[in-house]
């Protein structure tokens, strides 16, 4: 997990004590490495949110990582969801909901323009008359293609 995206969940009240573990994993992978950060990689259950916490923050000051803004953090957010989505087509209608909320909180034009087509077509689906007989498939395959986009364009 990136810096941002987990400090995106952490302002977001969302994160938990199994997210600084992968994200210490995260670094470890990208051959990164202090001896908070190995603690905090062999941290195992059951979890001490406040231990936990503790040791990222030792990470966080031994690498010399500085808090991301809120606003770079939500862009990476949005980023992992799409590519969760790209790579998980069962996630999509889940993730492309939460996009879409983070779109309509953080960003406006075209980003927010476009989730809010995709929020439109799920609401019909979920909880609409669906008029356009929306089926499960073509929601997904249509979340898919956007996601690719944004992706593809850098958009987030």
């Amino acid at each position: 997990m990136e810096t941002e995206v987990l400090y995106f969940k952490k302002l977001e009240g969302t994160v938990l004590a199994i997210d600084y573990i992968e994200w210490a994993f995260t670094m470890l992978h990208n051959r990164m490495s202090t001896p908070s950060l190995n603690i905090l990689a062999s941290l195992t259950e059951p979890l001490n949110i406040f231990e936990v916490e503790e040791y990222f923050n030792r990470a966080l000051y031994e690498l010399d990582i500085t808090e991301p803004s809120y606003e770079d953090s939500a862009k990476h957010y949005v980023r992992y969801l799409l590519r969760q989505i790209v790579d998980d087509p069962g996630l999509a209608i889940e993730n492309a909901d939460e996009v879409y909320t983070i779109a309509r909180d953080h960003f406006h034009g075209e980003e927010h323009d476009r989730w809010y087509e995709v929020s439109e077509l799920i609401d019909d689906f979920l909880y609409g008359d669906n008029s356009e007989n929306i089926t499960r498939a073509y929601l997904t395959q249509f979340i898919l293609q956007v996601s690719k986009q944004q992706l593809d364009h850098h958009s987030f």
